[in-house]
């Protein structure tokens, strides 16, 4: 049935503009595919380095304010977060905190305090 069809198509007067139209869709597609996996990746790696920057203010946070715990840098960091625009690209794609949420959820709380 299909190589019926491509024989019709073959034999028609406007066989030339059939054929070129199929390369030119499927050339559309490829190019739209490939924009959509680029743009994919580009957020992916926005998410990575925001998760990375926010390890590293957490954990810049604890080394260098006296008497700091988890906790206190974590609401520390959700303030911050909160006063910044929610419409940025880097910070669309990225849960949201709610206020006194850990910025790492990895991260075992301890009782006690380094002098």
């Amino acid at each position: 049935m299909l190589s019926r069809m491509l024989n019709q198509i073959a034999q028609s007067p406007w066989a030339r503009l059939v054929w070129a139209g199929i390369a030119v869709l499927a050339l559309v597609q490829l190019v739209a595919f490939y924009r959509l996996c680029t743009s994919q990746v580009e957020r992916a790696h926005v998410r990575e380095t925001v998760a990375v920057e926010q390890r590293n203010a957490l954990t810049d946070c604890l080394d260098y304010l006296h008497r700091s715990t988890i906790s206190s840098c974590a609401r520390q960091a959700a303030s911050r977060e909160a006063d910044l625009s929610a419409a940025s690209l880097e910070m669309r794609d990225m849960p949201r905190m709610r206020p006194g949420q850990a910025v790492l959820n990895s991260a075992v709380p301890v009782s006690y305090v380094y002098h």
